[in-house]
């Protein structure tokens, strides 16, 4: 699981790499700007993947194989649903994220140029999300990392091939994640037919929909996920503008810090996934001892992996830098706040903990009060008054989200397993 969570950064270490060797730092302003646009996009609909691990893990422990046919189903629909959405609504989408991004010019026009092309991966991505949940939920991590794989070497390759061989720029860059995108779901469906899953009959579906207090707990679960990441999204967007504020430079430079970034976040990931599954068919299965065990092992186990990270950020953070980018201004400005990259593993660990346990146990309501709390109580106002120190602001606002986020949620859980136990 932390192979195949570690993997999904891949791909836009991937393309900074490619476009940082390029003769300009407008082409790592611009992935910035789309790039950005669509973690925030596809984010948003992380629900997919969550409300599907968190629903099929605990049928799985209830030894239900129709109910997990009925909630893979219902995920899958609603994945097409909402991407046939997205590419009606293109022209709009990409017009507001790219104004509210940055200011027109050449950067912006590039931005546009890769949204128009990366919009069309839309189906692939949130098909790739519901097939991820369900692989996860029931222990087939290998299958899941097959499909990362395919996706993540497949966009090396055709990146490559699109830019440093054919000169296709940006374009480039997002018609490789394109393909990849499409290659990863066809190895997505091929284990989905291997697996037990099989379409439900219309009758079941008939039946399953007549069950309104079934039909409100899947939605008021994935609205409550929705908000969670709606935050988030907005945490992402901020800094981004802001680092557009600040110009070029910072959006290359925090361009290339942010990646090292993500490949934490989705490196701790592993573990989340793990406790979605593991804690998700124990809490199922109604084990409360089984349910905290893991809980204990992954907090040992990911605060020593923090911990590497951090080391890793400390030590050799020049070296891992000039490798995405031989731009010399560049890697000048992103060597001046690596600190901040160095202090986040350990602080934001718990979070991505407590998020795998509340997956697990479909109580996304503590996930998204949490969140709330930190971006609209502390990331926000600080994001607006630490402005006078630039860049360091920019990351202190960063740090201080997860240091709020982290308390909250720890809190939370602390109130809701007494309540559990109980």
């Amino acid at each position: 699981m932390i192979l195949s969570a570690i993997s999904i950064p891949m791909l836009g270490i991937v393309d900074t790499a490619i476009l940082g060797h390029l003769d300009s730092p407008k082409y790592l302003a611009a992935i910035n700007i789309g790039a950005t646009i669509f973690n925030v996009l596809f984010w948003g609909f992380g629900f997919l993947k969550m409300s599907t691990t968190g629903l099929i893990a605990q049928s799985l422990g209830e030894k239900n194989q129709s109910k997990i046919n009925l909630q893979l189903t219902q995920s899958i629909l609603i994945a097409i649903i909402i991407a046939l959405i997205l590419l009606i609504l293109q022209k709009w989408l990409g017009y507001y994220s790219i104004n509210f991004a940055s200011s027109q010019g050449i950067i912006a026009d590039m931005a546009h140029q890769y949204f128009s092309i990366r919009i069309f991966s839309a189906p692939a991505t949130l098909l790739i999300y519901v097939f991820v949940g369900y692989f996860l939920a029931i222990q087939k991590s290998k299958v899941v990392l097959w499909i990362m794989l395919v996706n993540q070497v497949g966009n090396m390759v055709l990146d490559y091939l699109f830019v440093m061989r054919f000169n296709y720029g940006i374009a480039g860059v997002a018609y490789g994640s394109l393909i990849s995108e499409y290659l990863a779901l066809m190895v997505g469906c091929y284990y989905l037919i291997k697996s037990k899953y099989r379409l439900p009959k219309l009758q079941q579906l008939k039946d399953w929909l007549s069950k309104t207090d079934e039909i409100s707990h899947f939605f008021r679960l994935n609205r409550d996920i929705f908000i969670r990441t709606l935050c988030l999204m907005a945490v992402f967007a901020l800094m981004t503008k802001g680092s557009a504020r600040l110009g070029e430079l910072s959006l290359a430079g925090n361009a290339v810090l942010l990646n090292f970034f993500y490949l934490m976040s989705y490196g701790l990931d592993g573990f989340a996934h793990a406790v979605e599954s593991l804690c998700g068919e124990y809490y199922g299965a109604r084990d409360k001892n089984k349910f905290k065990a893991i809980i204990r092992s992954v907090f040992i186990i990911s605060f020593a992996v923090a911990a590497l990270f951090s080391l890793l950020y400390l030590f050799f953070s020049s070296h891992l830098i000039n490798l995405l980018t031989s731009i010399d201004s560049v890697q000048l400005y992103a060597y001046k706040y690596t600190i901040w990259l160095v202090l986040i593993p350990l602080i934001a660990m718990p979070s991505f903990v407590y998020d795998g346990v509340f997956v697990a146990t479909t109580n996304a309501k503590i996930m998204r009060n949490s969140m709330v709390i930190a971006t609209i109580f502390c990331y926000i106002p600080l994001w607006y008054l630490l402005r006078k120190f630039d860049n360091h602001g920019l990351w202190m606002a960063f740090v201080g989200f997860f240091i709020v986020r982290s308390t909250t949620i720890h809190v939370y859980y602390r109130k809701w397993i007494k309540q559990w136990e109980k």
